[in-house]
């Protein structure tokens, strides 16, 4: 948040807390967790594919026992009790997994750090190149490195063929093994590297199958296992320190045992206010699970000294409550004179290391708040200053989660911090670094939020929304659709902030001078509203909650197909079943009737979702998965495919448009109205128009959320107004300036249909 508090504040001015609470002793150090290992492949690793049993045992054997083999798909018997889950189906190809987009489903369940694919056997069966095969291959890598993106992959040089109904299969897997090493060497990578283990030398289709296909249990299953076990020995390579308390899990942040911990919270401006103690009483009052304190690393406000943070986790913890600790003097960096460097505030957090050591189960670190400007030049510097500040926090023995900001006043307007993310977390030697988006006016449309979030859901890498507000000076920020789509995904939020704010934006103070019984409008909204603390929020286990959840819900039903318009279709499904309880859904589309990649364009609480604004006589795939409170997500459904209809034309909707200049200046006032003349409800709707005359509208508009750029506006509908029966209307509107002559549209179009004009 840019710094707009009482700006008669005198600056550094500090006063001791109140109270003092004695610190805990350490945190006792988590158990280091396993790497986790997935067997990927046919049905030569999974039916029983008995190679991973001898390998498991192998491991045991020699002192690697912090090692997990996962997959969806159960062991099958081998002789003696063995860790066998797997991802080994019978009969299916590399391209087939990558044509039905299940591999994500898959990692997704499972989280695995090292996969061992023996795959291509039933391609090559089927006839398919070796080029075609490697391109799934490119494929399958892409998906398990937008899950983690230190993946380990080992890839087979898989065992040669010779089945009595394929003459030509040996050449076709010689052709195959021969191009995998340049395969590798082309797209392994420092931070996900890949090794070729060679399964086809010394392997005898004679002596060592059953069917020239399969390896026996005599010779074949050994001389596999023996391939892949130094390679695995050395992907699991030395121990990595094991981060305490909190930490990242994937996308998600769990506590040390496990369990995952979902951020709802309110920032708290300390630094201005250290006499306003008993907010963090009133905070936890609303069942809020988090409360991020502002803190002074001495450049601009402060320092706050080791002692008085050593009493603001106390406070923390006797109210339960999470506590993400952030310095604000980093601020506007670049920009705004006097703002601190991120070099500088991990200096600060070094220097009271001592309060900070021992609480990892109840403290996070926030490196420094919105630590960069708008100045691009210094703000590209944002990967390498994050990168150096969190290896010197490691350095000094810090191992707490922490939390880095968002570049460009913590809005990310130019996506610095979402396109070098990936490397900022690689920097991290723990791999425990989460990042922080700030959404103010930036994030005014449920497009741009979701395109952010999707964003990080893809590179498989953690995400909060460290500030947010209902309004500011920037914009409306589309906060309904922030809160619900960080409920839907399991992503944490902070709302800003408790109260202190100074007179220019004083409506973001959720309680009147610091009083729980005086909400804002605000305070009201995030606290109390729909996919707010109240309803969402779960207090940490550290204080006393229930064992973890690691269970995935079941697989949800294929989607059943209805309600299909020009630029709509309804989708139903039945429901999956949780150990403790489904959440929600999300729905994936691909376009076209094959090919392409599915993607997460909504979700749903219920078992149903309407897709809107698709193109007309167009062909989509779709499919679902379950979520659960925890952040579990089950594998995807089967696949639907849906068409469109024709559509188009004039006469399925009506639009009245009027504007009104005002008296001796260039503004006017327009208001619209939309009628649904079609003969079916619209479930979602986007109306579109192009000015003639230069005309610019002036945000935010009334009635739906307006964008434009260049001569081009779009209206999309609000919640309330979303659904328009048969000849049902709604009225929108906006104000707007102009130059010279102020003519009308001449066409309107909705969900890309043409409107006749009223």
């Amino acid at each position: 948040m840019n710094w707009r508090f009482l700006r008669a504040l005198v600056a550094g001015v500090l006063l001791a807390a109140c109270a003092v609470v004695a610190p805990a002793g350490p945190a006792a150090a988590r158990a280091a967790t396993p790497t986790r290992v997935m067997a990927l492949g046919d049905s030569i690793t999974g039916s029983p594919g008995c190679w991973r049993a001898l390998l498991w045992k192998h491991l045991q054997d020699t002192g690697h026992t912090d090692v997990d083999f996962v997959g969806t798909l159960p062991a099958q018997g081998c002789g003696f009790p063995y860790d066998g889950d797997n991802e080994g189906h019978g009969g299916f190809l590399a391209t087939g997994i990558v044509r039905d987009n299940q591999l994500p489903g898959w990692l997704s369940a499972t989280h695995p750090d090292i996969v061992l694919m023996h795959l291509g056997t039933n391609d090559v069966w089927n006839n398919i190149p070796a080029s075609t095969i490697l391109d799934a291959y490119t494929t399958l890598l892409g998906q398990m490195r937008a899950a983690n993106p230190a993946t380990k992959l080992i890839v087979a040089k898989i065992i040669p063929m010779n089945p009595a109904n394929c003459a030509a299969c040996g050449q076709r897997v010689v052709d195959l093994d021969n191009a995998v090493p340049g395969w590798a060497q082309a797209h392994s990578t420092a931070a996900s590297p890949i090794t070729v283990v060679d399964q086809w030398t010394g392997f005898d289709t004679a002596a060592d199958t059953g069917d020239g296909v399969h390896p026996n249990s005599t010779t074949g299953i050994q001389k596999m296992e023996s391939r892949w076990y130094p390679a695995l020995v050395a992907a699991l390579g030395p121990a990595t320190p094991a981060a305490t308390g909190l930490h990242v899990d994937g996308t998600r942040i769990v506590e040390a045992n496990g369990t995952p911990f979902v951020m709802r919270g309110v920032n708290h401006a300390y630094v201005w206010y250290p006499t306003q103690n008993r907010a963090f009483a009133d905070i936890k009052s609303f069942g809020t699970n988090t409360v991020r304190v502002v803190l002074g690393s001495g450049q601009r406000w402060g320092p706050t000294p080791a002692a008085e943070v050593t009493s603001v986790i106390g406070q923390c913890r006797q109210n339960r409550l999470i506590c993400v600790l952030e310095v604000h003097d980093t601020t506007g960096y670049g920009e705004q004179s006097g703002a601190a460097t991120l070099d500088q505030a991990a200096s600060y957090w070094i220097s009271v290391a001592s309060a900070l050591q021992g609480q990892e189960n109840y403290v996070a670190i926030n490196l420094g708040n919105e630590p960069f400007g708008n100045d691009q030049q210094v703000s590209a510097t944002w990967a390498t200053a994050t990168g150096n500040a969190i290896k010197r926090l490691r350095a000094a023995g810090l191992q707490h989660l922490l939390l880095a900001d968002a570049p460009m006043w913590g809005q990310d307007w130019q996506n610095i911090m979402r396109d070098n993310a990936a490397t900022v977390f690689t920097a991290d030697p723990q791999h425990n670094t989460v990042f922080s988006i700030h959404m103010y006016g930036v994030y005014d449309t449920a497009a741009e939020i979701n395109a952010y979030f999707d964003a990080f859901r893809t590179a498989g890498l953690p995400l909060v929304v460290g500030e947010f507000g209902g309004m500011h000076t920037d914009g409306n920020p589309d906060e309904d659709t922030i809160m619900a789509q960080a409920q839907a995904r399991g992503l944490g939020y902070l709302g800003w902030s408790w109260s202190g704010n100074s007179s220019d934006v004083a409506y973001l103070d959720m309680t009147n001078n610091f009083d729980p019984a005086s909400l804002t409008p605000w305070g009201e909204r995030f606290l109390n509203g729909a996919n707010g603390i109240r309803q969402t929020s779960k207090e940490a286990t550290i204080y006393g909650g229930g064992p973890a959840d690691t269970q995935a819900p079941s697989v949800p039903g294929t989607p059943a197909v209805s309600g299909v318009t020009a630029s709509s279709v309804t989708l139903s499904w039945a429901a999956s079943t949780d150990n403790v309880g489904v959440t929600g859904y999300d729905v994936l589309r691909a376009p076209g009737a094959s090919g392409g990649t599915f993607a997460v364009v909504g979700s749903s609480a219920t078992t149903s979702y309407t897709d809107s604004g698709l193109a007309a006589a167009g062909t989509y795939r779709y499919q679902v998965r379950a979520r659960d409170a925890a952040g579990n997500t089950s594998a995807g459904s089967g696949v639907a495919t849906a068409t469109t209809s024709a559509g188009g034309g004039s006469g399925a909707c009506k639009v009245a448009y009027s504007a009104s200049n005002w008296g001796g200046g260039n503004g006017f006032t327009a208001n619209v109205t939309i009628t649904n003349t079609g003969t079916s409800a619209v479930t979602g709707w986007t109306l579109a128009f192009t000015f003639a005359g230069g005309q610019q509208v002036t945000l935010p508009g009334w009635g739906a959320t307006f964008a434009q750029s260049g001569a081009a506006v779009t209206a999309k509908n609000l919640s309330w107004n979303g659904t328009l029966a048969p000849n049902a209307s709604t009225g929108i509107g906006f104000n707007g300036t102009f130059s010279g002559t102020n003519p009308a549209p001449n066409a309107f179009t909705l969900n890309g249909s043409t409107c006749t004009a009223g």
